[in-house]
This record gives structure tokens, sequence and C-alpha cells, in this order.
């Protein structure tokens, strides 16, 4: 099976329950959607610090001893607006198995009696990269409300890889003090951002801050990296003071917005400062002429924002924006540069379910089918409260560059997402996305008000579903939607079991599947609305009409030791077979239609 590339952004992120009638299932499963299976056995860690952790957490995620298996580090702290520092976790993926090594690993100190991850510290944010340029990746936190501590408590703190020993052995990672500045009166940062803002090749630092009053206000702080690790506060020699101030800043990202090859800054403030705007989500844009110095302070977003992140939403390769809100969450979509090179953003489109309060959010494939999905976790960092959820948002696509839909599927207790319930996504701080068991999908580790759980995509597991769409988003048909061509079972040709669905049909309506070997765009065919993404001989089972009925999707088990005339062959291992729906429609006089493609390659 082939699937496009899922890049997940870093920083720090079923059938349906079950249905009564197989065409419910499908309604649910072959839109394209997700499924999974919670699956703890894979968190061998200890109960009082992930599984049943109550304290307020944040994930980062990355392959620490260059294994081929992604680690994950988890920072602690206490809940909401308060100090008090809490010991930090380390999961090593051991095979898929996710194990607690932090004594083992991440212990080691450059100041003494320190402990690294054992020592307690009130950290709300945490990122992986390789700072000092050793090809080893390293581990970044911000540290908030810690009055009164000394500076390796209070301050954002550089844990560097040490790599392997001369046996090969991977030695962890090490506490390094020095590699941060003191800032004297201890800094309150929400959140930290890295990428490299001067061009040299070296990731720089971005932490933004959280005023406390007449007690603390900082600012949010650019350090750049020397190449070695060592960071530098050159704040105000780089940016203007009104992109650097932030009330109450949860989010920052570091990223190149308006495509000109240079990073640029994204934050948020969730409260407004004396003298300036409220809240707000800002883009800082880098200087072409001047690398490294910021010249454009462009608020991209106002009203309630409480967390932003990037990512393409629309596959044009082109930044946009989603932005969790105290009231409606956002998304932003970008439309390109001005004349001063700032993105022009569309409309702030909103979802079509939303509880109130969100926070950290995710953009990032769940079911490898090209197009970015969202997800937006629902713990509000300084008021208390549980009782909302995380939103899952599917991305249904729409055309390259233009509109999309982002939508909360039915199903799952309204979770949309086949296999969690309502009470699975109850009180999320933050998700972590990345692939735990190196099967080719995303899988998902939740974590809650009351501790982490994991969740298995079974996107690529036996009897989940099978084969890569292409030639699509189809032409919209009456029901407002593309129809979507889908398949589960097995790949493996000796199995035979293979049950190909079609969704987002039209209601009530007629239609049968097509098959070839050969896969092909004709456009129109025989005056239909659709397109036809077969070529060669086709072999049709209109021998199977089916019917879309109310739920506006139909299925078909096949036999692959009997393919349709006129092919009539059978499946063997190597083959590639294509696969479409067609249907009737009225939309509005009568015409037909059809889904995107499927292709299968049989094992």
């Amino acid at each position: 099976m082939f699937h496009s590339s899922s890049p997940v952004t870093m920083t720090r992120s079923l059938a349906l329950i079950v249905c009564a009638t197989l065409t419910a299932q499908f309604a649910q499963a072959q839109i394209g959607w997700a499924s999974y299976t919670k699956d703890n056995s894979r968190l061998n860690a200890n109960n009082s610090t992930v599984m049943n952790d109550s304290e307020e957490k944040d994930y980062a995620w990355g392959d620490l001893d260059q294994d081929g298996w992604t680690d994950l580090v988890i920072v602690r702290k206490t809940p909401y607006t308060n100090a008090g520092g809490k010991v930090n976790v380390l999961l090593m993926n051991e095979g898929g198995i996710l194990t607690d090594r932090t004594s083992q690993y991440a212990t080691d100190s450059s100041v003494a009696g320190d402990n690294g991850f054992k020592t307690g510290t009130n950290d709300r944010d945490v990122a992986i990269a390789d700072v000092n340029g050793d090809g080893w990746l390293d581990v970044i936190t911000a540290t908030t409300i810690s009055p009164g501590q000394p500076k390796n408590i209070s301050h954002p703190r550089i844990y560097i890889n040490q790599g392997p020993n001369g046996a090969g052995d991977w030695l962890g990672l090490r506490y390094e003090d020095a590699l941060i500045p003191d800032f004297g009166a201890f800094p309150n940062f929400c959140a930290v951002a890295v990428g490299d803002v001067t061009g040299d090749g070296f990731p720089d630092l971005y932490f933004a801050h959280y005023e406390q009053s007449a007690v603390v206000d900082l600012n949010d702080k650019l350090l750049v990296n020397d190449g070695t690790g060592n960071f530098t506060d050159e704040s105000n020699a780089r940016m203007s003071s009104a992109m650097l101030d932030s009330s109450f800043a949860v989010s920052a990202v570091i990223a190149d917005m308006n495509g000109d090859g240079h990073n640029d800054i994204i934050k948020d403030t969730a409260l407004g400062s004396t003298g300036a705007a409220g809240p707000r989500v800002i883009v800082d844009y880098n200087n072409p002429a001047n690398v490294g110095f910021f010249n454009i302070y462009d608020q991209a977003y106002s009203g309630a924002p409480y967390h932003a992140n990037v990512g393409d939403l629309n596959k044009d390769g082109k930044l946009d924006m989603v932005i969790s809100d105290d009231g409606a969450d956002r998304y932003l979509l970008n439309k390109g540069n001005d004349a001063l090179g700032r993105v022009n953003w569309s409309a702030a489109f909103t979802y079509n379910t939303d509880d109130g309060f969100g926070s950290n959010n995710i953009v990032c494939d769940l079911n490898n089918d090209g197009w970015n999905d969202v997800l937006i976790c629902d713990v509000d960092v300084d008021i208390p409260g549980c009782a909302r959820r995380m939103h899952v948002y599917h991305n249904k696509g729409g055309t390259v560059g233009g509109n999309i839909t982002l939508k909360e599927e039915s199903g799952g207790g309204s979770t949309g997402l086949t296999g969690l319930s309502t009470s699975d996504l109850r009180g999320i701080h933050d998700v972590a996305v990345f692939d735990v068991d190196n099967d080719g999908d995303l899988d998902l580790i939740l974590g809650d008000c009351a501790g982490t759980n994991l969740f298995v995509n079974d996107l690529n597991q036996p009897g989940g579903p099978i084969g890569t769409n292409y030639c699509g988003p189809a032409v919209p048909n009456s029901s407002g939607f593309p129809a979507i061509m889908g398949a589960t079972g097995s790949e493996q040709a000796a199995a035979n079991n293979v049950t190909l669905g079609a969704s987002m049909l039209p209601t009530n309506q007629f239609g049968y599947f097509l098959t070839s070997q050969t896969a092909g765009f004709i456009a129109n065919p025989g005056g239909a609305q659709g397109n036809l993404c077969l070529g060669g001989k086709m072999g049709r089972y209109s021998g199977s009409l089916q019917n879309s009925g109310s739920a506006g999707s139909f299925q078909l088990t096949i036999d692959l030791t009997n393919m349709p005339p006129p092919v009539q062959s059978s499946v063997l291992p190597g083959d590639t077979w294509n696969f479409v729906g067609w249907f009737r429609d009225k939309n509005p006089t009568n015409t037909s239609n059809f889904t995107d493609g499927l292709s299968i390659l049989f094992l």
C-alpha cells in the first residue's frame, strides 16, 4: 500500500460506535476518515506521572536515540495559573512500547544537586530540536510562574542529547544551565518556538511571555543561537517593542509565512496590554533585506485567541492558520502576499461545532488522504475546568488553493473519531500525534485531566481501511460534497477480504462500482457531471446494483478470484487494481456522477 506523506507540527503535538447496519458503518469509515483503538498496553510507565497523572501536561516527540522509533517527552506543571514544580517524563519508544526511561536517561545535569527531568519545574511548553548541530535532537522547555526560585528552576531549560558512547549505547539527555541567559526576575514563559530566524542554519528560540501585573513583565524574548547551542538575548536589537509585547502569550511558532525563504514569528496574546491592542494573533515578518531583523508587525486576527498554529490546509504549499478561541475557533487561509510581503488572509472561518475555550492545537493528516486535519484541545491553562472536550475536524478537501470543508463528523458520541467516546476526549491538555507502532499512520496520545491514554490508528490495521485515493476531489454532487471511494479488509490477495464503499452520495440513488488495472481520467463520460478516474479495460459490478439510501452511501463485498466482466480474472500478489463508484443524481435535472478513484496494491 502507498500513502502520501504526513508531516506533523511538533510544537509543544471504528467503524462507528457499533452501528446496527453495515451501511451506517460505511457512512463513517468510508469518507476517508479515522478509526482508533485504545491500547494502553503500549504505555509502560509510572501510574502517578503518566497513566493516572492529574497535572497539566504538554508533549513533544522525536527520535531521540536514533533507533527509528519516535520517542515522547512529557513536561508537567501544577495546573492553571499556579506555582509548583513537577517532574517531567521521558518515554522511549522500544519497538512500539513507550517505556519510562526518565531515571536512566534524563537525570544528568550541569548544576550540582539538580536531577534533570527528576527536578520539579513548572514547565508549560516543550520543543525538540538539534540546537548544537551535532545531529542529535535536544529538548527545550518553557517554564512559568516560579517566583523566588533559582535560575535552574525558574528559567527555560535546555537538555543536550549526549549521543552514543564508544560502544554505540545512547547516553541520554543532560541539562546545561549555561546555555540560557539569566533574565534576573523570574520569567513567565508559556510557550517556546524553535527555528532559524537569522539564516545561519542554526535554530533560534522565541519565548512567549505571560505578564503578571507589576510583579514581572519581561515581554517576549528572542534568543539567537551561536551555532553551538549557546543563546544570547537579542530581542530588542532585532524586534520592536510592539512585536515583543505580550500580556498573556500562550503559543508561538517560527515559520516562513510569506514564502520568501526566511522564517517569521507567529504568536498570540490572550489579553490586552497597557497602551496596546487587545487580544490578537501577530505575525512579525523577517526582513529579507536584513535577515534576522524584523521590520513588519502585522495583526492577523483579533477576537479572543488562546492558541495559534500553522499548516497547509488546502494543499497549495502556503501555510494557513488555526486559532483556538475563547469563542468560536477559527481557521484562516493564506491567499498569497500583498505588496509589502504580508500574507493576505481569508475571512476567519468557523467550524461546525465548538463548546467554548480551546487550547493547544495540531494540524496533521490523520487519515493519509493528503489533506491536513485539525485537532483542538480544550483545557484552559488559566481558568480551572475539565468539562469540555477536544474537537477533531476532518478536512474533507476542496479546491487546491481554494476553500475547504473542515467538519467534525458524527459518530463516536459526536467526537467524529470512531473508537473514541466523548469521555475519551474530555478535558484534554495536549495531544501527541505520531506513529507509535511504525505502521505508517498517525496514532494519538491524549493527555487529559486524569492521565495519559494511547489510541492506535486503525488505518493500516487488518480489517481497517485499505488503498489510496487519487484523482480527487470528485465533482460535488447534489449532497453538496464530492463523493468518496473507499475500501476495508486486507491487501493480501489470498485473504480475499475486500469490501468496497462509496460515501457522500446523494440519498436514495442507485449506483454500482467499476474497476480497472489502469488509472485514468475521462471528463464527463456519457454526459455525466463527474469524471471517471479509470482507463483501459474496465469491469462493471452492474449486476450488483446498490442504493445509497438515507445514509448516502453503499457498499459491496467483492470476490478477488472472479473480477467482473469484461475483466474476469483473479487478483494476484503484486497487482494494482483501481476502483470507482458511479451513481445517479438529480442536480438539478437527472444526471450521473462518480466518486474519486481508489487504488489498491495487493500483496
